[in-house]
């Protein structure tokens, strides 16, 4: 996937977990997408809307209207949709993509009264579970701007861990293993809980995963790395800033 293309998908999930609007104009392309063979399907513009639900269609037309990533026959509130022509080469890609960014809103409970940074835990927990690792680095490195201290390292190791399962899936293996080498030596310090975040099971499950990856690096057979990525688990005591 071209990173533009990677760039304007992850711009539509980041709008959605704040936005009710964007959240329902990603349903409806993750329904569509579940419908894609081989070639995108032109689907009436009635139908694509149908997951928005009756009170946000209209505004969700608007919102996805001028978007690059569809084409309307007729530019109008009826006739068909289909994602563009211009992303032909890609759809192999998009496709799940936008599936799994429906799936994780399908979890995702917005709270507009909580403060920014446990939303933004939050988030950065619900993407990386769904291996939506880009995703995670950008909903956590604008909170990470904002903070210093130990939240400000803190958030840095879940973002170069969560960068680390990119570059996996890029097949980068030396530049995974370098970022996940110093994710894991902040969060280390973080144990057993910080941010709300069960870090002990995880920091120990990155451990394998990290030992699996080098493994690959020095050309040696590791497991299935994707069936090794660990889960995060929020603590059930919710946010706390400690790590005694």
């Amino acid at each position: 996937m071209r990173i533009a293309t990677r760039n304007l998908l992850s711009a539509l999930l980041v709008a959605a977990l704040d936005d009710l609007v964007a959240a329902a104009a990603v349903r409806c392309l993750a329904v569509y997408c579940q419908a894609v063979g081989k070639t995108p399907p032109a689907m009436s513009v009635a139908r694509f809307l149908l997951p928005a639900g009756a009170t946000r269609r209209g505004d969700v037309l608007a919102y996805l209207r001028g978007h690059p990533l569809l084409s309307w026959e007729p530019d109008s509130g009826s006739g068909c949709v289909t994602l563009a022509a211009a992303f032909a080469s890609e759809y192999a890609d998009i496709v799940p993509r936008l599936i799994q960014y429906g799936a994780a809103l399908a979890e995702w409970q917005p709270d507009a009264t909580a403060p920014a940074l446990p939303t933004a835990v939050r988030k950065g927990v619900l993407l990386f579970n769904h291996h939506l690792f880009f995703e995670v680095h950008e909903v956590l490195e604008t909170q990470w701007r904002k903070e210093k201290g130990e939240e400000r390292r803190f958030l840095q190791g879940l973002i170069q861990v969560a960068v680390a399962c990119y570059h996996v899936e890029n097949r980068n293996w030396r530049g995974a293993l370098s970022l996940l080498q110093e994710g894991l030596a902040k969060l280390r310090l973080y144990q057993p809980v910080f941010l709300g975040v069960e870090l002990r099971q995880f920091v120990a499950d990155l451990e394998v995963y990290r030992t699996a990856l080098a493994r690959l690096v020095h050309r040696e057979v590791p497991p299935p790395l994707a069936a090794m990525i660990p889960r995060l688990r929020l603590s059930e005591t919710g946010l706390t800033k400690s790590s005694s």
